[in-house]
């Protein structure tokens, strides 16, 4: 730890006896000690903007920040006497010390020190007097960074961007944007470009072609291309988020005339299983088809989902304003327009129609701008067999097939089935779905109350007639009193349009729809005796009792209040009639009955039906 020159001279002589003179053995490892890294020049060559705009690469930057260390280094020695003497050693003048230094600088290992300075002491001795003079920008190659773009002035510029840009009178490739500049620059005096690489050059820089890119390709392309994507992970459990979107069934039929047609379909699908849960094949995705493959989505999963993303389509716009998706589901999101990516159904339904739709010769292909041969249909072949295309109920039942192939396949990233994936997960934030949620979710409410009469509860839909009754609880027997007492009463009805044969009764209160009864279709009586099985027998005799046995208690029930005020017709001195088809004797009054003449109300209504209306009658409906 002392300075060898500082010794006195019987111990230096004593060193050099044992160890050798140390200043014979200056090494590039004695110079890696002035070696330190320059904070300065790393902050600088970090920030430097070349004249194209860019940055230094990173390499470049090390390697710049590496010259300006060890500049620094030789600097440091040429100034300091010590450390002249330590690398000199044995050397008795500056050129001399100069050939060492740069014999040193070039033995230095480029994996740990990555310069790129001279090794000829002349120019390295050179090189740190322009550093000492310029500084750190010297160190820069003088081409670095520099393009032939560069040698383009901006007017040029201005006029070669603009006429890439040009959607009316386009310019096709950039050999014939070279012959138009060239031209050009005649008339305005610019220096002509003989390679079309300077063209290239210039459009092709990022700072350039993202200005242009959606003039020549199509704003949504540029937005594809440049818009910042975010990146997302898919649910992790089932009927976290169902997708649903329409597209083409891509299976020719051949239509009730014989011509080659194709259909629609829409699809409900679970994002986290890819199963498919609920379908609606129809020529237009309209609302009725989002609403039938909702429900039988739902049907499938039983459960509510917390998340339905959907399109912004006309269908769903309507069904919206019922508020239907909201109605069964958590949230209902629409995703982003134009945005394919969003929407994860569509990629795949992609996978499902090149691997399970297109083994079927009737393939229609997939989309329009798809690139590969596979993906289009065999139109030769399918032009010479048209005439053996399956007919739309065959496609249909094809399409089932293949989708229930889809959902028993094998989920690409787990390698589960697809169904497996989805009935052996779970979520407790999507809870199962009670009848009476299916009846509010799927069932249709018809605007005008119905009013039951003597035969039940009849409507017409879609120009077709249907009746209903209500049947006694656990029975196929028809409800009679409760029929009795709501004669007149007007009911609000909700029905499912798939199955007519059921629906609800309704009576509108300040809180809402309330309840009242479920309704079944009415039974049909055969008027003719030829006709009627035993069973419709059963069922009138049954009816014709109800009917008499409710006829007699409500007469008794209203007599019993009338006899508590005297007010009975016989407490009068009248007598009740009698109930015509159920009692056979009138009651009287027990006062002495005056002899006349009676007429039974069956026989006064058949004279009244035959009697013939005299002249002033007819006046008098006139």
């Amino acid at each position: 730890m002392i300075h060898f020159d500082t010794l006195r001279s019987d111990i230096k002589n004593a060193v050099i006896e044992l160890a050798g003179d140390p200043y014979q053995k200056v090494t590039s490892i004695t110079f890696t000690d002035y070696i330190e890294n320059d904070q300065k020049a790393i902050d600088f060559f970090r920030d430097k903007t070349l004249d194209n705009g860019e940055a230094l690469p990173e390499k470049n930057q090390l390697e710049y920040c590496c010259n300006a260390s060890i500049l620094n280094a030789l600097s440091y020695i040429e100034k300091n006497k010590m450390a002249q003497r330590k690398a000199m050693a044995s050397s008795k003048s500056k050129s001399e010390l100069w050939i060492k230094l740069a014999e040193i600088v070039s033995a230095l290992p480029k994996h740990t020190y990555p310069h790129s300075l001279p090794t000829n002491h002349r120019k390295l001795k050179d090189r740190l007097k322009q550093y000492l003079n310029e500084g750190y920008d010297c160190l820069i190659h003088k081409n670095f960074g520099h393009k032939n773009s560069e040698k383009i002035n901006d007017d040029a510029k201005s006029f070669i961007f603009a006429r890439w840009c040009d959607r009316v009178k386009r310019v096709t490739s950039y050999n014939h944007l070279l012959k138009e500049y060239n031209t050009e620059a005649v008339k305005q005096g610019w220096k002509e470009i003989k390679s079309e690489t300077t063209l290239i050059n210039f459009l092709t820089d990022p700072k350039i072609e993202n200005l242009w890119y959606g003039h020549r390709f199509g704003e949504l392309k540029a937005k594809e291309k440049y818009n910042f994507q975010f990146k997302t992970s898919l649910p992790t459990m089932r009927d976290s988020l169902w997708y649903a979107d329409g597209t083409k069934l891509n299976l020719y039929y051949a239509d009730e005339n014989g011509n080659r047609a194709t259909i629609n379909v829409y699809e409900v699908m679970d994002a986290y299983s890819e199963v498919f849960l609920g379908y609606h094949i129809s020529p237009s995705e309209d609302y009725e088809a989002i609403y039938h493959a909702f429900k039988m989505a739902i049907q499938v999963s039983e459960h509510r989902p917390y998340q339905i993303s959907v399109d912004n389509g006309s269908g769903n716009k309507k069904l919206e304003s019922g508020n239907f998706l909201n109605r069964i589901s958590h949230l209902a999101i629409k995703t982003a327009p134009y945005n394919g990516k969003s929407k994860t159904i569509e990629s795949a339904f992609g996978r499902f129609q090149s691997q399970f739709l297109a083994q079927e010769w009737n393939f229609t292909g997939q989309n329009i701008t798809a690139t590969k041969v596979s993906s289009h249909p065999n139109m030769e072949f399918i032009l010479a067999n048209q005439d053996k295309l399956p007919t739309l109920d065959q496609v249909k039942e094809t399409y089932l097939k293949r989708r229930q192939e889809w959902n028993a396949a094998a989920h690409p990233k787990t390698g589960v089935p697809r169904i497996d994936m989805y009935f052996e997960s779970e979520n407790e934030q999507a809870p199962a779905v009670s009848p009476f949620q299916m009846v509010d979710f799927f069932w249709i409410e018809r605007k005008e109350p119905i009013t039951a009469d003597a035969a039940g509860i009849s409507f017409k839909e879609k120009k077709i007639q249907y009746d209903y009754v209500v049947y006694e609880d656990n029975s196929r027997s028809v409800d009679v009193a409760w029929h009795r007492k709501n004669v007149d009463n007007k009911f609000y009805i909700k029905f499912d349009p798939d199955d007519m044969s059921l629906i609800y009764l309704y009576q509108k209160t300040p809180l809402g729809l309330r309840f009242v009864k479920a309704a079944e279709t009415a039974p049909i009586v055969v008027r003719g005796k030829q006709e009627q099985e035993d069973l419709h027998n059963e069922f009138i005799k049954s009816i014709d009792i109800k009917n008499k046995t409710l006829r007699k208690e409500t007469r008794d029930h209203v007599e019993s209040i009338l006899e508590t005020h005297k007010m009975r017709a016989i407490d009068y001195g009248f007598n009740d009639p009698i109930l015509k088809g159920i009692e056979k004797k009138e009651r009287a009054v027990k006062s002495e009955q005056i002899k006349t003449k009676k007429t039974d109300i069956g026989q006064y209504q058949k004279e009244l039906s035959e009697a013939v209306p005299s002249e002033n009658d007819i006046y008098k409906l006139m």
